[in-house]
């Protein structure tokens, strides 16, 4: 099965970087990066040494209901690009040794039984058994440390289910 990696979208990133509110409506903190731990959630790639970066409390789901947590994330404070990603390439800020895996379905709610901690060298296989399930629509890959949101995985056929625009 063919999937791909969705990074933050372009509207929100727009959004922050020019100090628009964040999912709680505060502005978005600017921090230089030590080289190390910063995953940009636009372009999926880490926020190397001495760069400006946005740390935002954010939201990737379309509504508020019960499932639609809210944390931290971290972006590029200057534009990035983002190129796109496959089955055979895991995002380049991937890089701890083991992830939350969960999976959703069209109302973006969690389908019980899908999550758990996956070791990185696991998680193609992980993300093509989950969204073979009928129920399944999008798997969010998050920390196993700290619960914060990385990116949202499809089929590569399917659209984005959950736009946003901030």
């Amino acid at each position: 099965m063919a999937f791909t990696f969705e990074p933050m979208d372009e509207a929100t990133t727009a959004h922050l970087r020019s100090g628009g509110g964040d999912s709680y409506g505060n502005t978005p903190e600017r921090k230089l990066s030590d080289g190390t731990g910063v995953p940009c959630r636009r372009c999926m790639r880490m926020v190397g040494r001495d760069e400006p970066y946005l740390i935002a409390a954010w939201r990737p789901f379309s509504a508020t209901h019960a499932y639609a947590e809210t944390g931290p994330v971290f972006l590029h404070a200057d534009p990035c690009t983002t190129e796109p990603l496959g089955r055979a390439e895991l995002p380049a800020f991937l890089t701890s040794p083991d992830y939350i895996l969960r999976g959703y379905d069209a109302d973006e709610r969690i389908v019980y039984g899908t999550g758990g901690v996956i070791k990185l060298e696991a998680i193609p296989d992980r993300i093509e058994e989950l969204l073979g399930e009928p129920m399944v629509k999008a798997v969010h890959i998050r920390s196993s440390r700290n619960n914060c949101y990385h990116c949202k995985v499809v089929p590569a056929t399917q659209p984005d289910l959950w736009s946003r625009t901030g």
